[in-house]
């Protein structure tokens, strides 16, 4: 019993040093990141980091969707590597494509949309997140600040 659970640890071990290898590959040839939160049918916050120009931007609306404020830093290839590395680690590129909890009415939506070269890969979400959520937005909000 304990060589099958210890084949069962090597097992997963190794999917995940394969999805983070995937991971990495697909985050280092990522051009573009926004994040979007979304209410009542309005986008309230749009964050932006593209590596290409080495800039992140953020735009804050009110609920009417009227532009609040707006921010833009450049943004060094350290910060570019730590954000693609965030991302790459938390298996990012592997998440579902739709989060959705249908028991809260009224929440946070969300999207995010990477950008590569020839494509693009969107993941949206209401009131409901992936486990590594959290890393990833708090990632794309600090390059901004």
């Amino acid at each position: 019993m304990r060589k099958i659970g210890l084949y069962f640890l090597i097992a997963v071990l190794g999917i995940y040093v394969v999805a983070v290898i995937v991971s990495a590959v697909l985050m280092a040839q990522m051009k573009q990141i926004t994040y979007t939160s979304n209410a009542w049918g309005k986008i309230i916050m749009e964050a932006k980091i593209d590596f290409t120009e080495s800039r992140a931007t953020r735009i804050y609306n009110d609920i009417y969707g009227e532009l609040r404020e707006q921010k833009e830093n450049p943004i060094s290839d350290a910060k570019k590597t730590q954000i693609k590395a965030i991302c790459s680690f938390s298996l990012f590129p592997i998440w579902r494509k739709n989060y959705n909890n249908p028991r809260i009415m009224d929440g946070d939506q969300y999207s995010i949309v990477r950008r590569y070269e020839n494509s693009e890969s969107v993941i949206y979400g209401s009131n409901a997140y992936p486990l590594t959520y959290r890393f990833v937005y708090k990632a794309i909000y600090n390059a901004i600040e």
